[in-house]
């Protein structure tokens, strides 16, 4: 390059500079936590106002549930303007539970609490100790279970799905079990079968208390869908819909089932 000249940076090209960290609730972090919230108020379930859990559309309308709140409705109507709610037109919106997923992780990056582990190392300038800020309850869970070499969340589990699955798909079930540990029946299992009472394996993660930790196979079906088995709840085998296998991967735990 001729001569001593320094490369000019265009200025849409300039680096951004961090937020300004200043004292807590100021700054930028108290605007980046202001539209934060604005954004929470448009991502409320029509129906509990809670932040959107598995949002669902029932087709008919533009009013947009969580799926347990409105699995009642499927087939019937909307419970907030009485549209028609056609089994056939109920649909996931991926979309917007990623984007609800990505505002959580950005609400424990901004929020003034102990899981601002990124905030924390930025005004301290070294690293901090990730434990700290981890997210608490079933993740800290999943890590404590690694580092003390204790059985997988499904261990000793099995599970079989009927019918239809559209709101969780059935393959991401499948890994979902495969990664906890847990094995895939082919077949539905029977209550009464000599080959299901031969299985002498107990659930780990079940509460210690509950009948719960005995039962070792499971048959799984989606609750939003019209696939409606006949309950079974009957020593080993027990049935469980879609949802409860999605919060025991959350919470790492095998969750009570409804009596």
């Amino acid at each position: 390059m001729p001569g001593n000249r320094q490369p000019t940076v265009r200025s849409g090209n300039e680096p951004c500079s961090a937020p300004a960290m200043g004292p807590a609730g100021g700054g930028a972090w108290a605007h980046s936590r202001a539209a934060l919230d604005r954004l929470e108020k448009l991502l409320r379930c029509s129906r509990c106002n809670n932040i959107l859990r598995e949002p669902v559309c029932l087709g008919g309308c533009e009013h947009i549930f969580c799926s347990n709140c409105v699995s009642d409705c499927i087939g019937t109507e909307c419970p907030v303007c009485y549209t028609p709610a056609w089994i056939q037109d109920v649909k996931i919106n991926r979309q917007l539970n990623s984007m609800i997923q990505l505002c959580s992780k950005l609400r424990n990056l901004l929020h003034d609490s102990k899981l601002s582990g990124v905030k924390a190392c930025l005004r301290r300038k070294v690293c901090e100790q990730e434990e700290k800020y981890e997210i608490p309850e079933g993740p800290q869970r999943s890590r404590l279970n690694r580092e003390q070499l204790l059985p997988k969340l499904f261990d000793g589990c099995y599970f079989y799905f009927g019918g239809t699955f559209k709101h969780h798909p059935k393959d991401n079930l499948i890994k979902l079990v495969t990664a906890g540990g847990g094995q895939i029946l082919s077949r539905k299992p029977k209550p009464d079968s000599d080959v299901t009472q031969t299985i002498n394996t107990v659930a780990y993660h079940a509460r210690p208390d509950s009948d719960q930790r005995f039962c070792t196979q499971y048959i799984i079906y989606e609750n939003l869908s019209n696939y409606h088995p006949e309950r079974v709840r009957q020593g080993k085998v027990w049935m469980a819909p879609s949802s409860w296998f999605i919060d025991c991967v959350m919470s790492f735990e095998l969750l009570p089932l409804d009596s």
